[in-house]
Parts: structure tokens; sequence; C-alpha cells
């Protein structure tokens, strides 16, 4: 009985290898790009992650600010006394060092106002920037609402007040109209890019 010998040539096995590595180098350059625009991506979504969360805390808590004095004979009215940048009356968190306090009045069935007061804090050694909201002097809320801060840019608080001045300090039609806050984030693994966040928020009352 004849054996019959099948099976590739020396010539085909080469033309094969040629044909795989052709094929295999841009699907490979496929897959690694495919990976990069996805961990980009993952990490762009980690930062404005921090905005949006951040934005939504300080659009509530800038239209709420106004302290108000007791009623006055004179004008007629409840005075608003300075609201922005008062002194935080409950403990921060360890290290933590506040950009920004804002204040309001809040009243209870009985018509008698508790101050509450928010304060905007980073964390030494921390890249995070929290909220604090204090009612009285007791804390009863502590949120981290940016976890990818710079560290080596410090957040901005800018005022604009009713006379169009800027200052952060003022009483009465001084106190602030609009406030924005500005910090920056970068992505922690450092596959994303830095960028600034810029919010702004408006005093309701009047």
């Amino acid at each position: 009985m004849l054996r019959r010998d099948e099976g590739f040539t020396l010539i085909e096995l080469l033309v094969a290898v040629v044909l795989i590595g052709v094929i295999m180098v841009p699907l490979t350059e496929v897959v690694i790009s495919y990976l990069r625009n996805t961990d980009t991506t993952t990490a762009r979504q980690v930062e404005s992650h921090d905005q949006q969360i951040a934005a939504a805390y300080w659009q509530q808590d800038v239209s709420s600010i106004g302290v108000r004095s007791p009623y006055d004979a004179a004008s007629q009215s409840f005075p608003l006394q300075r609201s922005v940048n008062t002194v935080f009356p409950c403990a921060l968190p360890g290290g933590a060092s506040p950009v920004v306090v804002l204040a309001w009045n809040q009243y209870d069935s009985f018509g008698s106002p508790t101050t509450i007061s928010v304060a905007y804090a980073t964390i030494t050694g921390k890249t995070q920037l929290i909220r604090v909201h204090c009612m009285g002097s007791t804390v009863d809320s502590n949120e981290v609402i940016a976890r990818a801060l710079d560290p080596s840019v410090t957040p901005a608080v800018a005022c604009l007040t009713g006379t169009g001045g800027t200052s952060c300090t003022g009483s009465g039609s001084d106190v602030p109209q609009s406030i924005n806050l500005k910090f920056t984030v970068k992505d922690p693994s450092g596959k994303g890019q830095q960028y600034v966040v810029s919010l702004d928020g408006q005093r309701r009352q009047t």
C-alpha cells in the first residue's frame, strides 16, 4: 500500500507567517488604541463626576445665603448681615482649611431663626474638597464633593456685590449677589488631563 505524503511546503509556511504578521500589526494597533481611549474616557468620567457633584451643592448653597439682622424700625426691614466668609461655628475635620464659608437663616415653625453655615474646605495632604454643613453649632453633614483636586493649585473664590464691587465680606446691599468657586481637578492615575472647574452661584435673597 502506497503512503501519500501530504502537508505544507516550506514556501507555504513562510507565506502564512508573513500574512499573519501583516494582519496582526494593524490589529494590535487597533486594540492598543482602544484600550488607551478607554482609559482616557474613564479618567474624564472621574473628573466630570467631581464637577457635577460640586456644581449641584454650590448652586444650592449660594442661592440660600443671607443672614438677617433683627427687625430695624427705621428701614422697616430685616437687614442682611455679613453672610460670606463668616466665622465657621463648627469643628472641621482634622487638617481641613476653609476655602469659603456661606451662611443663612433657617426659620422654624415659631419664627425663631437658626443660622446655617456651610464650609467648603480642603484637607491638608489629601486631594479632596469637602462640604461641611453646620446647623447652629452642630455638624449635621460632611461630604467629599471633589476627590481629585490638583494639590498644586489652590481653590479660589470671587464675589460680585450688589454695588458692583468684588468684596466677599459685605453686608446689607453689599452681600455678594454672585459667587464663583474655581478649582483644578486631575485624574489620580495620570491618564486624564487636568482642567479647571469654574462654578457660579446666584444669591436668591434680596
